[in-house]
């Protein structure tokens, strides 16, 4: 287990470098806290992630996620980092406000499903997100709706966030350019059992055609509101994401799901996914007159409202955060582990014999 060096002592008004007021808490995660401020300098209201120093550097992710965020500036699809540092007791970065997640928002909509254009619309800019994120020298590794959401203003615009578990698979050779790393030979599990890629099952070096993996299962759950093996084991899972054909897994999905996924399986971890064939092949599947400007339907039709009164149907986040549901805390859960049987990082590092490469850090990129 992650070990804090103390306990965080947070409260409703406290200042934090002179920038930022705590306002109240927002949510608790296995990562760390999340709080409501306000910028002192200048109106508007921002979210703070926080996370305790650890007795053992390597168990400390949130340093990982602002380096990687700083780097995403450029990005669209990404949230404005609006500061970051240390104190005594915790690390913790300043970031601008986000709207629903998608996964909240697939939840409280009729049949727990959302429409076939708006899918589209989202994994377009889920593929250009990730783009983003590949170009500038990183993978996600943990792909999923609850990683989600739209904009709080501009509702249209999607974002990716949590960027804790990211990866750097390009580095700088001696004359600045960007070169491939090298694969492991075997790494760690890192990400989502439902959304992730059967190349991560297998501990296999994940690549960026692994994180589209994760975006193409997360839009098929989105659009027909389950995938061939939800809420099965994770042995069983993994076969399943092996033998289920490119037709059966796409069913009821538009007809570019079964040409992107085709491609995926093909894909090698130095390959470069084929981004701007896959959002061509998207975008020929909305319908005729429809804009990627246009609202969303749960923003324009009576039919289709978002539900707020089911407690079932919050997101996998929330629900971790509150204890609830079974399988929806051991999948939140299983985003942080790096073995089936819930050891850490720091436990496999430390012994344990199943010959991991060992993790990044920032001191040794």
């Amino acid at each position: 287990m992650a070990t804090p060096i103390a306990p965080v002592k947070i409260n409703t008004g406290d200042k934090i470098k002179d920038q930022f007021v705590v306002k109240k808490k927002l949510g608790e995660g296995a990562c760390g806290q999340v709080f409501l401020v306000d910028l002192i300098q200048g109106k508007g209201k921002a979210a703070m992630k926080v996370e305790p120093l650890m007795k053992d550097k390597l168990d400390e992710i949130l340093k990982m996620e602002v380096y990687v965020l700083k780097k995403l500036q450029s990005s669209r699809h990404v949230c404005r980092l609006l500061g970051s540092g240390k104190t005594d007791t915790y690390t913790y970065m300043v970031m601008s406000l986000l709207g629903k997640e998608v996964a909240d928002i697939r939840r409280r909509l009729p049949q727990r499903k959302i429409s076939a254009p708006s899918t589209v619309r989202i994994f377009i800019q889920l593929v250009k997100a990730l783009q983003d994120m590949h170009e500038a020298g990183f993978v996600h590794r943990d792909v999923k709706p609850s990683n989600m959401a739209l904009g709080l203003k501009n509702e249209q615009v999607v974002y990716l966030f949590d960027f804790g578990l990211a990866r750097q698979i390009l580095l700088a050779d001696a004359s600045g350019k960007l070169k491939l790393r090298e694969p492991r030979s075997k790494s760690q599990f890192r990400g989502t059992v439902r959304y992730c890629s059967p190349n991560v099952h297998q501990h296999k070096e994940q690549g960026r055609h692994d994180d589209l993996f994760g975006a193409l299962y997360a839009m098929i759950e989105t659009v027909t509101s389950s995938l061939p093996w939800k809420g099965k084991p994770k042995k069983e899972t993994c076969a399943l994401k092996e033998k289920t054909s490119d037709q059966d897994l796409c069913k009821n999905c538009p007809k570019s799901f079964v040409e992107i996924v085709g491609t995926l399986r093909k894909l090698k971890y130095q390959d470069t996914p084929p981004y701007v064939q896959f959002m061509e092949k998207l975008r020929a599947d909305l319908p005729k007159g429809v804009k990627m400007t246009d609202p969303f339907e749960w923003n324009t039709s009576p039919q289709s409202q978002l539900d707020d009164n089911n407690n079932d149907n919050k997101s996998d986040r929330e629900n971790a955060e509150r204890g609830v549901g079974a399988d929806t805390v051991n999948e939140v859960d299983e985003s942080i582990i790096t073995e089936s049987n819930g050891e850490s990082a720091s436990s496999s590092k430390n012994g344990g014999g199943a010959d991991y490469a060992p993790e990044d850090t920032l001191d040794n990129l």
